[in-house]
């Protein structure tokens, strides 16, 4: 039966790029003798001489993790990734011949990417749920996982628990099974904000949250009327009537579509035409790969604020928002303990 396993690729996304240019999920621990079929007590010696001053709680779980990439996912499993350098998307692959030591030292699987794109609302809450194993590596097997990911590859929506028939579970052992126990609660809580603006902010709404941040950033703003806006949502400027530098141009784009190289040309062009300085092009569902290759060269004219730097400066934000905003999109600072993450 076909497993699904999620695999992240650094706490910054840092393995991204190689990853999904090459096909190879190659992890974050360096270990050079990593060059034949070990089992969990092999893969723990390996890590106790590669890393001597580690915890040993913290090379137990690191193993547990490794065997699992190694030893238990098999050729055919699915492997989803969250990715945090493109807009919180999620990259979907199946798993292709055994593993091997990427860069002579990196355990990796190969696999073929079925989806890099996938925005994590095609998911439903429990899946959302999962995905948030602290784990860099961890199966993901609660509530049918297994059925609704190969739907996902097949629609790109999550038909949900009850749509499907119910699977047997893995047959995992203890060890195993804690692996995915440990949520992080940020990344829980970041997928029910998303989740929560993406149904409330549609539209014009979105536009208006935009609107009230720039505005809570100091901001005076012209927000376009509903309707055929030419390029520009949002004209916004410094000074007491907005005239004073820096002055933007605002496109703003919510729901499913994915923002193109002719969006960003059109915004580029709109701020020759209003003699503005900079644009900000706001995309909810993040930016086709053209444009996200075009960040640095267009640093110092353009910004691009995909679904992190929306959320990042809602937060920043927050508490200078208009009470009409909070009250559509209500929240609270928590404190919460957060054990370490033992992950590479």
């Amino acid at each position: 039966m076909t497993r699904v396993w999620l695999v992240r690729l650094g706490e910054y996304g840092e393995a991204e790029a190689y990853a999904l240019e090459t096909g190879e999920l190659a992890t974050g621990w360096c270990l050079p003798n990593f060059t034949e079929a070990l089992d969990r007590a092999a893969i723990l010696a390996e890590l106790q001489t590669a890393y001597p001053d580690e915890k040993p709680g913290t090379l137990k779980n690191w193993s547990v993790q490794l065997n699992q990439l190694c030893n238990k996912a098999s050729e055919g499993d699915l492997t989803v990734t969250p990715l945090k350098t493109a807009s919180r998307q999620l990259a979907i692959g199946r798993i292709k011949g055994g593993f091997f030591a990427a860069k002579g030292q990196h355990p990796a699987r190969k696999v073929e990417w079925l989806h890099t794109d996938l925005p994590r609302d095609a998911l439903k809450q429990d899946l959302l749920y999962s995905l948030g194993a602290s784990q860099t590596i961890c199966e993901i097997s609660r509530n049918n996982a297994a059925s609704r990911f190969e739907e996902i590859v097949k629609t790109r929506r999550d038909p949900g628990d009850s749509a499907l028939p119910a699977l047997e579970q893995s047959n995992g052992d203890e060890e195993d099974a804690e692996t995915e126990s440990a949520i992080d609660l940020v990344e829980l809580a970041r997928d029910q904000i998303e989740r929560h603006i993406s149904s409330a902010f549609v539209g014009h709404a979105f536009t208006r949250l935009i609107d009230a941040i720039l505005q809570a950033d100091g901001y005076q703003t012209k927000v376009s009327p509903p309707g055929s806006d030419k390029g520009i949502d949002i004209v916004a400027g410094q000074g007491a009537l907005g005239f004073d530098g820096p002055r933007l141009v605002v496109q703003v784009k919510s729901g499913d579509l994915v923002t193109d190289q002719p969006t960003l040309q059109s915004l580029i062009g709109c701020i020759s035409d209003v003699q503005a300085e900079h644009g900000l092009l706001v995309s909810w569902s993040g930016f086709t790969p053209p444009v996200r290759q075009r960040v640095n060269e267009l640093y110092f004219r353009v910004r691009l604020w995909g679904r992190d730097e929306i959320l990042n400066a809602l937060f920043r934000t927050y508490d200078r928002l208009p009470e009409s905003i909070r009250a559509d999109l209500p929240l609270q600072r928590i404190w919460a303990y957060l054990p370490q993450e033992d992950a590479q």
